[in-house]
């Protein structure tokens, strides 16, 4: 009753693809059929990006994505023993790129096989 209320999305960072927010920024993404959101925390910015935009989403370890999309497997955490996770979301101009822990991983797993479902299929 008094408790805080809970955020809906999912609390993720920030990694590249939208100019105004920050490397390492905390967001909150939210998916749905017609819709990303992605809301910056203070100061709160929302940016959308409609669905049928996107043309891909994938999950991937930290040295993958360092790898597929700078060019060098390279770490960027600052504490050992704590991974990274990329969730990237390809669109008509460009990608967005965040990141979070192995917590937030089956979540990003979850989107990627969403946006892979079809809802339809012509042979």
């Amino acid at each position: 009753m008094f408790g805080k209320k809970k955020e809906s999305g999912l609390a993720v960072q920030h990694y590249e693809g939208i100019a105004q927010f920050a490397t390492d920024y905390p967001c909150r993404l939210e998916l749905d059929e017609q819709m990303l959101t992605v809301k910056r925390i203070k100061p709160e910015t929302t940016v959308t990006l409609e669905r049928s935009r996107i043309t891909s989403i994938s999950a991937m370890e930290e040295e993958r994505f360092m790898l597929k999309y700078h060019g060098n497997a390279v770490s960027t955490s600052k504490a050992k023993g704590i991974k990274k996770y990329y969730l990237v979301i390809q669109y008509d101009k460009g990608f967005l790129a965040f990141w979070g822990t192995a917590k937030e991983y089956g979540e990003f797993l979850k989107m990627q096989f969403s946006s892979d479902s079809p809802d339809h299929i012509s042979l």
